[in-house]
């Protein structure tokens, strides 16, 4: 019995050490590879910033797993990487082997692979990949729909922008990288996003209307006039706000009649835009709004009359019937 346990701890000594040696060897072995990888993305950034930054001197061709950190490099750039910029980017890396193996990748079994390739693929900047990231925003993995709809805005790629919407209305990326890939695509999505505006889905059409206001412009003044009689409160007040962000005066009498409105936050975002649009046959409305609506919506109004008549602000603080919203406004007007 004894000779037994003896056996076993020594056989339980011998598997604990090659576990150590292991362990030791792993971290070794990673340690190298961060080492390696460091050099090598040192060696790749004057590389990354000629193509960047308007150089025209001869680049030299890359092997794919250099080509993979290089693209890592120029993701740390990517905001500022715009225009004439991204197009010789994507000219570098069209046609090579680190594209294809990259795009092969958004179909690895492993998750973490195809976020990797989901996110590289944005900075290589090639367009050829827009549909397979599109493809990815149904991923099962939170991070792989997270990459592919940051990569689809960083190529600017219009064919997402509804899958993108939708992605923003149903949570299934994040909001504020969907949002801000909207953004990044820009006005090549307003056609798109003009469509949805009118879907059967109002979560969906008040995505698309807020979305307007950001890339419209002047002729979207009739289409968020029309919003502004939507049955959702949710389209109604996201309207009222991209009309508002647009300052278009076009909408000041769809805006004027939603201080009427039976929902409190369409008439805050309504009394919002009619100071940002400074509307001034709304400034009595406002002063009423400010005196008698709730909270917050009073509260905008007050601010509203400030941002149009400052004058007609502090006669109306002067009342015994002001409140405290007008007080408040006409306080910081004196600041």
């Amino acid at each position: 019995m004894l000779e037994a346990l003896g056996i076993a701890a020594l056989v339980l000594a011998v598997v604990s050490a090659a576990f150590l040696f292991a362990l030791v060897g792993r971290r070794m072995s990673l340690a190298r590879e961060e080492r390696r990888r460091a050099e090598m993305e040192q060696r790749l950034k004057p590389l990354a910033l000629a193509l960047t930054e308007h150089d025209q001197t001869d680049l030299p061709v890359l092997p794919a797993a250099e080509l993979a950190v290089l693209a890592d490099v120029l993701g740390r750039y990517s905001r500022r990487v715009t225009g004439d910029a991204r197009a010789r980017i994507a000219g570098y890396f069209a046609g090579t082997e680190a594209l294809a193996r990259e795009l092969r990748s958004l179909e690895d079994r492993r998750a973490w692979r195809r976020a990797t390739a989901a996110y590289r693929l944005g900075d290589m900047a090639c367009r050829d990949a827009g549909r397979p990231l599109i493809g990815r925003l149904s991923d099962r993995d939170a991070d792989v729909r997270a990459s592919a709809a940051r990569s689809l805005g960083q190529l600017r790629f219009e064919e997402a922008a509804s899958p993108l919407v939708l992605a923003l209305v149903e949570e299934t990326a994040p909001r504020a990288i969907a949002f801000r890939a909207l953004l990044d695509i820009g006005g090549v999505a307003l056609p798109e996003l003009r469509r949805l505006a009118g879907d059967e889905s109002a979560d969906l059409r008040a995505a698309a209307v807020e979305l307007i206001g950001w890339v419209g412009d002047a002729a979207d003044a009739d289409l968020l006039v029309a919003a502004m009689e939507d049955s959702s409160a949710e389209v109604r007040s996201r309207a009222a706000a991209s009309l508002g962000r647009l300052a278009e005066t076009e909408g000041a009498a769809a805006l004027t009649r939603a201080l009427g409105d039976r929902i409190y936050f369409v008439r805050l975002h309504a009394a919002r835009a009619l100071g940002q649009v400074g509307e001034r046959d709304a400034v009595e409305q406002l002063l009423r709004q400010a005196r008698e609506d709730r909270f917050e919506a009073a509260r905008a109004a007050a601010q509203a009359v400030a941002s149009i008549d400052p004058d007609a602000l502090l006669a109306a603080a002067e009342l015994p019937d002001a409140g405290p919203h007008l007080h408040e406004a006409a306080d910081l007007l004196r600041v």
